[in-house]
This record gives C-alpha cells, structure tokens and sequence, in this order.
C-alpha cells in the first residue's frame, strides 16, 4: 500500500484528481501558483472510467501554458 493511498483509487480520474490535490498543496507550501486550470490540462480522463481511449483530449490550439496547468 502506498504511503497517501492515491495508488489504490479505482479509476483513474480519481487518482489524477488526488496527484493534482496534493501537488497544489505542495506548491502553496513553496510559494508557488498553486491554482489549478483544468482546461490547461493536456488530458484529463474520464469519470468513472479506466479505458484511456476514454480520456479527454484538450486541443491547446494557442499551445501549451508554460507552469500549466497552475495559475
């Protein structure tokens, strides 16, 4: 068992969601932007699902946010 318990989530979404939490954490503790974009995301996966041709591809059509996905 991992030490936070993020690696026994069932889904991936929930596990992602939980890194997220605890990074922003991490980055309010340092100083650094810690508010989390989600449409700066590359992907996000689905709810409730596990299949990662589910997950949700953002276009980032202007290109990717140098520190995305923190504001």
């Amino acid at each position: 068992m991992s030490a936070n318990g993020i690696s026994h989530l069932e889904f991936k979404r929930q596990r992602q969601e939980a890194k997220l939490a605890a990074a922003a954490e991490k980055r309010a503790k340092d100083g650094k932007p810690s508010k989390l974009v989600k449409a700066r995301m590359p992907t996000l996966y689905a709810p409730g699902e596990n299949r990662t041709e589910k997950k949700k591809d953002n276009d980032n059509k202007k290109g990717l946010f140098a520190g995305r996905p923190w504001k």
